[in-house]
């Protein structure tokens, strides 16, 4: 089957005011950036969703657009995505030239831009095999997907008025966003006085409490206090990493991404420096193989997440149900931190975890009245 159109249309979606960082702390500039909600027909009419990540340009989008555009289906291989070379530049770098395929096409170095692309593509194949897409994954290890809630930088009374909602939506567990210089203890205590229970927490600097000594000092002010762990509390080292488990009793976290972290997942697995994994690859092949490669190590993970709308968290469920080790709650709740998910389903959680789709692909439906309210711009490639 022929894909013979391309819908791409640019939408923003605020993320509903309070809920994601406290005023002091300013707008961060990733809440400013779109998204393109793309849909993938092929010529015996079905169609595939998908969701590109925040801040993917307009260039991107086209140049992939036009590449698969006329492509039969069955010619696509998702596991090595290749694309012509183009005038933005966007994270390629060029194939050898004893490896150029017919078209002078390029690898892809970073999947992101394609992202999307491949979500959409994944949902087309798994409607017209009339089958939910977890069971093209090769089938579900739970109908559930454990869900946390996710705040950013917050005040402790922010933070506490946050948790209520989350306790009122069925969420039982929490991963916050914290600096150094915040008043985490004040926040870890302000949580679970309104939660009325010792909530378990998941604190993520992002790396920004910078050495293991102030690390230290900062769980040293938690040292009343059970159920935390850290992700990513520090740059990575072996010894050091180690170390701070050792003394601090605390599990550590690390988001298996890899950019930027300087470490590379399957090692810090190996040096037995981490207990649990955040994966949160661009792609289902890379999501999948990080989860095996968690399982053989023993270690349990979840899917990390952009903050994303409706039809990447619904992704995330089905890959994560298809993952045996996924059993930690995850934070893809973006679609519920935002003004609106753009999609007709409703992913809440019950009893702490998300039911996973059941309906044929991603199971989800796009709300076209709501897209058109939040649109910005729109591509229609179509086959003449």
């Amino acid at each position: 089957m022929k894909i013979t159109r391309i819908l791409a249309t640019e939408v923003h979606v605020p993320f509903r005011s309070g809920w994601t960082d406290s005023p002091q702390y300013g707008t961060s500039s990733w809440k400013t950036l779109s998204k393109w909600i793309l849909e993938i027909t092929t010529s015996d009419g079905l169609s595939g969703l998908g969701e590109t990540p925040r801040g993917i340009g307009r260039a991107a989008v086209e140049r992939i657009a036009r590449h698969l555009l006329g492509r039969d289906l069955g010619s696509v291989n998702l596991s090595q995505i290749m694309i012509p070379p183009g005038g933005d530049g966007y994270a390629l770098s060029p194939v050898d030239s004893e490896n150029r395929g017919p078209d002078w096409e390029y690898h892809i170095a970073d999947r992101t831009p394609f992202f999307g692309f491949e979500i959409a593509l994944w949902d087309l194949m798994a409607r017209r095999a009339r089958l939910p897409l977890f069971q093209i994954f090769g089938g579900a290890w739970r109908d559930r997907v454990p869900m946390g809630f996710w705040i950013g930088r917050m005040t402790p009374a922010d933070a506490a008025r946050q948790v209520e909602i989350a306790m009122e939506m069925g969420f039982r567990s929490l991963k916050m966003k914290a600096f150094p210089q915040d008043d985490i203890a004040g926040i870890v205590r302000a949580v679970r006085s309104a939660a009325g229970f010792a909530m378990p927490i998941v604190i993520d600097p992002n790396r920004k409490f910078h050495r293991f000594r102030e690390a230290l000092d900062i769980d040293f002010s938690l040292r009343d206090q059970t159920d935390i762990a850290y992700e990513d509390p520090f740059p990575y080292h072996p010894a050091e990493w180690q170390e701070f488990r050792r003394a601090t009793g605390r599990p550590l976290i690390l988001h298996a991404i890899a950019a930027g972290v300087g470490a590379d997942p399957h090692r810090v697995a190996q040096d037995g420096a981490c207990d649990y994994v955040n994966i949160s690859p661009f792609s289902a092949r890379e999501i999948l193989t990080d989860a095996a490669t968690a399982a053989r190590h023993r270690l349990l993970h979840w899917q990390g997440t952009g903050l994303d709308l409706g039809i990447i968290d619904a992704f995330l469920l089905h890959t994560s149900a298809a993952a045996q080790t996924a059993s930690l709650p995850g934070d893809a709740i973006g679609h519920l931190l935002r003004e609106d998910d753009l999609i007709e389903e409703d992913l809440k959680p019950v009893e702490s975890a998300i039911p996973v789709p059941t309906g044929p692909g991603l199971g989800v439906t796009l709300d076209r009245r709501r897209m058109e309210s939040y649109r910005v711009d729109q591509m229609d490639f179509t086959l003449p």
